[in-house]
């Protein structure tokens, strides 16, 4: 029997495939499950959780940063819109 499951390390979700066997429990190497940590709420508890199931988990993840604005260095110039525009909704005649 073949599964995995989850362990807590600080802000990182691990998980480790493991085997049953009768009496007989083999588990493989813990890696993280994702490359993102866990939020640090600064609260004492756990931010995540596993469903019943042990197929499913949610967790608290951390907001990414905005994005620092890019500088607009292109100028567009509109020559003729209306035209244009009168041109591709002209019905045919």
């Amino acid at each position: 029997m073949n599964r995995s499951t989850q362990l807590a390390v600080p802000f990182v979700i691990m998980v480790a495939s493991y085997t049953v066997n009768g009496d007989s429990f083999a588990a493989d190497k813990p890696r993280p499950w994702t490359e993102r940590r866990i939020a640090d709420t600064g609260i004492n508890g756990i931010n995540y959780d596993v469903a019943p199931d042990g197929k499913h988990s949610a967790a608290v993840m951390p907001v990414d940063a905005p994005e620092e604005p890019k500088a607009q260095n292109q100028v567009i110039f509109l020559q003729n819109f209306f035209d244009e525009v009168r041109r591709r909704t002209a019905t045919p005649r």
